[in-house]
């Protein structure tokens, strides 16, 4: 099977809906959980290895820290978030994928080089010391400039 183009798994703070679509520079803020990846078992596999961690795993709290530049000439504005338990979900989700073919973009920003963050958008940045309950994650494709949502999954014990 082909790779799919590539995908992100994030924790969106603002409600998202499957079928949604923004510019990639536009989408709402989100915490980002796996940073963009391709996989060679597909799309839909993604999306229920996803569903399989949500069912078993608790609403995160977190809270907003210190703000950083990712990105390769360091120009996107972030602000990272309490890491531990949304790290802990990472490497979970990052186990799943693995045998699905799982391939990063940038291998050094997962495992010990993933670093939670919600990055900001021209419309809204979150205040430092604010506090989260990631409840959901959400798919997207990031084909190009736009970013599609493709699955959105409640956490155990959130509401849907």
């Amino acid at each position: 099977m082909a790779r799919v183009p590539p995908l992100v798994i994030i924790a969106p703070i603002e409600p998202l809906a499957v079928g949604d679509r923004h510019a990639v520079e536009r989408f709402p803020l989100h915490a980002t959980v796996v940073p963009p990846f391709t996989c060679l078992s597909g799309r839909r596999a993604v999306e229920e290895a996803v569903a399989s961690v949500a069912a078993i795993t608790q609403p995160v709290p977190t809270a907003v820290g210190a703000s950083a530049r990712f990105g390769r000439n360091r120009d996107v504005p972030v602000a990272l978030i309490e890491p531990e338990l949304l790290a802990e979900l990472h490497a979970r989700l990052v186990v799943e994928l693995e045998s699905l073919g799982w391939s990063p973009v940038d291998p050094d920003f997962n495992g010990a080089g993933y670093r939670p963050h919600v990055t900001a958008t021209r419309e809204a940045a979150l205040a430092v010391g604010a506090v989260l309950i990631l409840d959901h994650l959400a798919v997207v494709d990031t084909d190009r400039d736009q970013a599609t949502v493709t699955a959105v999954t409640s956490l155990a014990g959130a509401p849907s």
